[in-house]
């Protein structure tokens, strides 16, 4: 097993995702922990594959990660900082299979239930229902103190296997979740990247919702395929009718994020799409929500990434408190907490969210391109 190792000797502004429009304004969980970059998994539509300095694999082992992280969690209890769930992992899976081997991320749950912090996981590996991960979770969600996400874009097994070489199959991700979900862990399902003309249609949705239903997930989150190059879309040639293709490469159907490098299908077919999706997945009676986009009369769940399935419901501020107000039921992470932070990085890069996101919510013209309550 090849693996590259980093030795950090502090973690700080590393448990913080950093600032952009679609982060700063729209993510509840920008709160990271990722003992792990690079995934062995080599899913071919990555986002996490664009990042500078990213690559799949040989992946970076940060070893002393779960130390630095119960070192940074007790100075913000001890100053009475306010902490939300952190997502384990933002940028890279947490169980992939060098996971077995070094138990980096078992140790990160171990922290999390001593401390008693509330954890996002987000994952496509099965290890999570075996033994030791699966007591540590199960401990961790009696006390309200973990959900599960569990990414399963395709419900095709050969599909994935083309699109997700190393990752494990999609009926193997949904055993996963129904074992979850009997040992009374909260699952939420992701389903993404919807991309155009594959995953995107009516029948897809009715499947779809019906095998999340069967299996005791809560919620689906629902995120759009985005690309940074024309070339990014030639895996899924494979796995695509012809016609189907031509359509995905149709350059009309694409739109570039707002001062970012990346492209997503345009916004009068994201919202078609997304309306779709909801109808088929409210029907059978799931919570439905965006991933980080400003269509908010979709939403059918309290917040986003399932956070109300958690103990202490702890969201940060975002533009749809700006718009809307907050929401009830929930404590807030707001500018003037993140000033007072003990950790100077993190409170730098939170701060940071902050400006950008109140910027945003200033720019009357940029703002409306980006939230449409009703489009």
């Amino acid at each position: 097993m090849c693996f590259r190792i980093s030795q950090r000797h502090k973690l700080d502004g590393e448990l913080i995702v950093g600032p952009s429009l679609a982060m700063s304004g729209f993510c509840y969980s920008i709160f990271r922990l990722d003992p792990y970059i690079g995934c062995e998994h080599s899913c071919t539509y990555c986002y996490t594959r664009f990042l500078p300095g990213s690559r799949p694999c040989p992946p970076v082992v940060r070893v002393n990660y779960p130390k630095l992280f119960q070192d940074s969690i007790e100075r913000l209890q001890e100053a009475g900082a306010i902490i939300p769930p952190l997502r384990m992992s933002a940028l890279t899976d947490p169980f992939q299979p060098i996971e077995r081997k070094l138990n980096l991320s078992l140790k990160l749950l171990e922290v999390s239930k001593e401390l008693r912090v509330p954890i996002i996981i987000s994952t496509k590996s099965t290890l999570i229902i075996e033994p030791p991960w699966l007591n540590v979770l199960k401990e961790l969600a009696g006390e309200g103190l973990a959900i599960v996400q569990i990414s399963i874009a395709f419900l095709d097994d050969t599909v994935a296997k083309k699109l997700e070489p190393n990752a494990p199959l999609p009926s193997d991700r949904l055993k996963a979740a129904e074992k979850l979900n009997d040992e009374g862990i909260p699952v939420v399902l992701r389903l993404q990247p919807v991309v155009p003309y594959l995953n995107s249609s009516a029948d897809f949705a009715d499947k779809y919702s019906a095998v999340a239903s069967t299996v005791g997930a809560r919620h689906i989150i629902v995120e759009v395929l985005r690309i940074v190059s024309w070339r990014n879309l030639e895996p899924f040639k494979s796995v695509m009718r012809e016609e189907d293709f031509r359509k995905l490469r149709d350059t009309s159907l694409w739109e570039s994020f707002p001062k970012g490098s990346h492209k997503h299908p345009h916004k009068a077919w994201r919202f078609k799409t997304y309306r779709v999706i909801k109808d088929s997945i409210t029907k059978n009676g799931l919570n439905f929500a965006l991933c980080r986009e400003g269509f908010y009369g979709l939403n059918r769940a309290p917040d986003c990434c399932g956070i109300y399935l958690l103990k202490n419901k702890v969201l940060r501020f975002t533009l749809y408190e700006l718009l809307y107000g907050p929401k009830l039921g929930y404590k807030y992470l707001r500018s003037e907490d993140a000033e007072r932070l003990p950790l100077p990085e993190m409170r730098r890069k939170l701060t940071e969210h902050f400006k950008l996101m109140f910027w945003l919510f200033h720019n009357k013209s940029l703002l409306g391109q980006l939230v449409s309550e009703n489009y």
